[in-house]
């Protein structure tokens, strides 16, 4: 068997692999773990179809001003990054119907899709059973599972990040053509315009220029062609949402909001919750630290530890981002998969007989279980959905009010219940006859709190059972006429 048809194996192997369990609930509504930023990513697919195709101006579902200046949003615009996971969505809404399960298709196959991205990229600085191990933790650590088939811009992010590290790497390490510094571009383009932070990534690929060029790299017009290519599509975008700032989301409390950097609960959230716990789950950590701080080649690996250097600049600039929302961390985690790897050959080359080549091979196995089996255990109740009863009123609206009803579905400014409803309008209660006087035409309500009851004595029920309460807004309830 040639080398050609092994390799090609290899690539179908991984895909398969990495795929098939993310497949995993893919019918679930978006009501599982982090529905809120879900819901959000899928209401502009959906709205695409509702309102027309206009990546230009993407928008969701909500009328609140989440903007920084409380400005009016009544265009529902979504200007956070570009909608390209978005757009990848459409065809399949357009073709099959507006179903969550294509969304989450779409990731699992970006993320199956950065498996092989990962694989080629290890082998271009080191040997191939390295890139294999790491390509597979990639492909099954349950952390990485689940968010491998959310409806999110992540995984097409880190698909697009680590592909352009790929092409970069090759025109400089295989074959310096101009169409790989192309495809390097344009990728990072992509990258840079699903999440500015990807930005940090001029470290690492500043490391491989550096190595190949040193100070001659500023003569080479392939690099500034690289540079244009993958900045100009980002400074557009920013130039182009800037005109519309009520569409714009309150960011700066993602930086350091709770002054929360550099303390004990910062690094003891991110190191031994979520990177020791939660995605390599003690095993895969031990693994990852013998790679660190072992491996017998850190020169040759410089390109590895500065990308593991640009995700912690990324962690302590968005500080506050990072300890709030753990799919933050989903952008370190090739490089985490790259120097577990390292660390899993590192134990089994321990051995120099056979009885010791057996022994630490099932010592860096059996660190690798407990990786799998740990992170599950922390990760399994992400696929849960925990609040039917957002869902079913969702469900009940949508099937039974009028096309154009705005509603008023609050769920702590949460968009995950306004978006089962399929109509526009509020996820927060509060100020209930300003938002009539907006257009809510009804309130839907999981729980009978004193403004639900308030509201019951006022306006007439649509319906009301064990797990949800819909009001008709435009009825008013005669109290002379109660019995």
């Amino acid at each position: 068997m040639t080398k050609k048809i092994i390799l090609s194996l290899t690539v179908i192997f991984l895909f398969i692999l990495s795929l098939l369990p993310r497949l995993y609930r893919l019918d679930n509504p978006v009501a599982d773990w982090h529905s809120w930023r879900q819901a959000d990513t899928a209401a502009v697919s959906r709205n695409f179809i509702k309102d027309g195709f206009t990546p230009l101006f993407p928008r969701f579902d909500a009328l609140e001003a989440l903007n920084e200046n409380g400005q009016p949003n009544p265009n529902r615009y979504f200007f956070a990054e570009f909608p390209l996971y978005n757009i990848l969505t459409y065809p399949f809404y357009l073709i099959f119907g507006v179903n969550e399960a294509y969304a989450r298709f779409v990731s699992a196959i970006f993320a199956s899709l950065t498996t092989v991205s990962l694989f080629f990229l290890i082998r271009i600085f080191t040997r191939t059973r390295v890139a294999l191990v790491a390509a597979i933790f990639f492909a099954l650590i349950p952390f990485n599972i689940y968010y491998g088939r959310v409806i999110m811009p992540d995984p097409l992010h880190v698909f697009l990040s680590v592909t352009a590290l790929l092409f970069y790497a090759y025109y400089h390490k295989k074959n310096q053509h101009w169409f790989f510094i192309l495809l390097a571009g344009l990728a990072y383009a992509g990258a840079l315009l699903t999440k500015p932070y990807a930005l940090v990534l001029l470290l690492p690929l500043t490391v491989i220029t550096w190595q190949k060029y040193g100070f001659k790299a500023i003569k080479n017009w392939h690099l500034w062609s690289f540079l244009l290519i993958s900045l100009l599509p980002l400074l557009a975008w920013r130039y182009h949402i800037n005109q519309y700032p009520e569409g714009m989301f309150g960011t700066t409390w993602l930086f350091n909001s709770t002054n929360i950097r550099f303390t004990g609960a910062f690094w003891r959230w991110l190191i031994a919750t979520r990177l020791n716990e939660v995605i390599l789950g003690v095993g895969g950590f031990v693994l990852f630290i013998i790679g660190l701080l072992f491996n017998r080649q850190k020169k040759r690996f410089l390109v590895f530890y500065a990308w593991f250097a640009a995700m912690w600049i990324f962690f302590i600039i968005i500080a506050t981002g990072n300890v709030t929302h753990d799919y933050y961390q989903l952008p370190i985690l090739p490089s985490l998969c790259f120097f577990a790897a390292l660390g899993f050959w590192e134990i089994v080359k321990l051995g120099e007989k056979i009885w010791q080549k057996i022994f630490y091979g099932l010592a860096a196995s059996g660190l690798v279980a407990m990786m799998l089996a740990f992170s599950w255990y922390q990760v399994r109740g992400y696929f849960n959905v925990n609040h039917w009863a957002i869902y079913h009123a969702g469900q009940y609206a949508d099937q039974n009010l009028p096309a154009e009803a705005k509603v008023i579905a609050p769920y702590a400014y949460d968009p995950s219940f306004l978006y089962q409803t399929n109509r526009y309008g509020w996820t927060i209660g509060g100020e209930i006859e300003e938002k009539i006087a907006a257009g809510a035409t009804h309130y839907i309500t999981t729980a009978l709190n004193e403004e639900a009851q308030v509201l019951i004595e006022k306006y007439q029920v649509v319906v009301s059972n064990d797990e949800f309460t819909i009001l008709d807004l435009r009825q008013v309830i005669d109290s002379e006429s109660k019995p």
